[in-house]
């Protein structure tokens, strides 16, 4: 049981890194959008991949609790 507690720490903490990491890749962008640099494409791709891993994080995250409350409930 403890290692899925460890196992929801991480997803949530990988979680909150790829939305730290995200809102890190909007400021860049918007400063390389104001120096004139047209990263349309770019900017949407890395937008994406951030908020996909984010989503994934977040979807182990929430499988993790489940299998908490599985476990919890069978006791």
């Amino acid at each position: 049981m403890l290692i899925f507690i460890i196992i929801l720490a991480l997803c949530a903490a990988g979680a909150l890194i790829a939305l730290v990491r995200g809102l890190l890749a909007f400021a860049s962008d918007g400063d390389l959008i104001k120096s004139g640099g047209d990263a349309y494409l770019k900017r949407g791709q890395r937008q994406n991949r951030m908020m996909m891993q984010r989503v994934m994080f977040q979807g182990l995250a929430v499988l993790a609790v489940a299998v908490l409350g599985f476990m919890f409930s069978a006791n």
